[in-house]
């Protein structure tokens, strides 16, 4: 009695398990099973897709904000809300896209949200602390919430690596002590002789 090699018997099996429509799982068909990939894209290219969206959408609040008409306000924070999801998506598919964490820091400061926005900036700063934008902005929104002796610590870190991005917190810095009521308080007073003694 002959017998066939066992690889013949496993290419047969294999063969027929190809040819039959029910293949595996009965009652599916190719047609109706999912892409074994999902979007076709790994999750770093899936991530920039979803940054660039955001940012796009970011870009358009910051425009509707410029016009300041009523309508536009409302178009801005509709954009924002845009832009916020979809950095959050992209932050979430690659947890290394450190461009994700900075600009949802800042559509999050210009939500008003100051404190979300510090947190997503600190995620972009331990993915990369010499990631300077994600300095001079945290510190924006750390201004916005009177913190003033990290806004300090943070004029350093900038004047001593990148000279040009502390001299754009200075410029906000002026703004917001122009914005102060007078009298101030001891903290801004001590803030504002700081601010003089760099000058």
């Amino acid at each position: 009695m002959n017998r066939q090699p066992l690889s013949q018997i496993a290419l047969l099996l294999s063969v027929l398990v190809i040819a039959s429509p029910s293949g595996f799982a009965a009652g599916t068909s190719i047609e109706d099973m999912e892409p074994p990939f999902g979007s076709g894209y790994a999750p770093k290219q899936e991530s920039e897709k979803l940054f660039n969206k955001g940012y796009r959408s970011y870009q358009q609040a910051l425009y509707f904000r410029s016009l300041e008409t009523e309508n536009d306000n409302a178009k801005a924070q509709k954009a924002l809300k845009k832009a916020q999801k979809y950095l959050r998506q992209a932050a979430k598919k690659d947890q290394k896209n450190i461009r994700a964490f900075s600009v949802l820091g800042e559509v999050l400061a210009a939500s008003e949200e100051p404190r979300k926005a510090i947190g997503a900036f600190n995620f972009a700063l331990q993915l990369d602390p010499k990631y300077y934008e994600a300095w001079l902005h945290r510190a924006e929104a750390l201004l916005d919430m009177g913190l003033l002796d990290d806004v300090k610590k943070s004029h350093i870190v900038l004047a001593r690596n990148e000279p040009d991005l502390a001299d754009t917190l200075m410029v906000a810095i002026d703004a917001w002590l122009t914005e102060r009521e007078q009298p101030l308080d001891d903290d801004e007073t001590a803030f504002m002789q700081w601010r003089n003694a760099q000058t």
